[in-house]
């Protein structure tokens, strides 16, 4: 089942709260949780335009990788990566997983990785490759990946009371930015990344270049809960995995979005503070994210560094 219940340490002991999650991370084997979604309509595009070669950006451990080169391997297009930072010797289990499976790697200067779009990498892979490229952004996004996560939420709107209080974790916006859209009327946007503030404004931004119209009407940011930033994990929030195997012994979280959103509202149930009678967790996927932390730290056997 894909819709379950979970069960917080905060609410052992109430019964007036009641707390569910949707498993995107089960939905796909090759490209669990939101990664499918957002890659549909780019790699759709990339097949009309008959682009031999797809390209995209990600870290040395990144999730959205590791599914789009699964994805492209699928559909028999040619999956590029420019690399933040340099490669190793030794690569990443992402990394090689991803050589393994054909893709070829572009190490990339973090100043120019930065540049996305616009980088001297792209360029000069555009010349070699003679502009027969198509380029997916980092992270799947752009309006091709808000459209496929709009899809998503309707699917999963589908499914469940239309009174339930949904929550999503984000990076880059874009699957906020695809609930934010949906018939969901009642959304947390949960930032991953230092700067929440802006979220509200870069999830409008996404939105009107869909041509959507946006419904965030609700931004709870945690900047005080990122665990020391951005893919990093903190005693604290291991030591709640660990409580919160205990109770949910068949629901492993990942470490970068889901845990971390999981995490800030049992501290607001705690707290008093989360006001909600039924909420819904997305789960956005990314377990693989664990092959970049150690053994020690990783609470759910399956997916530690083997």
């Amino acid at each position: 089942m894909l819709l379950q219940t979970i069960r917080l340490p905060a609410c052992q002991n109430r019964q007036e709260q009641s707390f569910l999650i949707y498993r995107g991370d089960l939905e796909c084997v090759t490209a669990p949780g939101n990664k499918q979604h957002k890659l549909k309509y780019h790699l759709q595009q990339a097949l009309l335009e008959q682009k031999d070669y797809v390209a995209t950006f990600g870290g040395p451990h990144s999730n959205h990788v590791a599914a789009f080169v699964a994805r492209c391997v699928e559909l028999g297009l040619k999956p590029l990566i420019i690399v933040r930072g340099e490669t190793w010797a030794t690569l990443t289990p992402t990394l090689s997983q991803a050589v393994r499976q054909g893709a070829v790697l572009f190490p990339s200067q973090r100043s120019d990785y930065r540049l996305g779009l616009n980088a001297e990498m792209k360029h000069a892979m555009d010349d070699f490759y003679q502009n027969n490229v198509y380029w997916v952004p980092e992270g799947g996004g752009g309006t091709f990946g808000v459209l496929g996560c709009l899809d998503w939420a309707n699917d999963i709107y589908q499914q469940i009371d239309d009174d339930v209080h949904v929550c999503v974790a984000s990076g880059t916006g874009t699957t906020a930015a695809g609930f934010a859209a949906s018939r969901f009327r009642s959304l947390s946007v949960f930032s991953a990344l230092k700067g929440a503030e802006d979220l509200v404004g870069v999830l409008n931004n996404h939105c009107r270049q869909a041509d959507l119209s946006c419904q965030a009407t609700v931004l709870d940011g945690y900047d005080e809960s990122l665990h020391g930033g951005f893919g990093r994990v903190s005693d604290q929030l291991l030591d709640f995995l660990r409580v919160l195997k205990t109770l949910n012994p068949g629901i492993p979280l990942d470490p970068v979005y889901t845990s971390k959103m999981v995490f800030k509202v049992n501290q607001l149930v705690e707290q008093g503070l989360w006001l909600h009678k039924k909420t819904l967790f997305i789960h956005t996927g990314g377990l693989q994210g664990w092959q970049g932390l150690t053994n020690q730290q990783c609470p759910y056997d399956d997916y530690q560094c083997t």
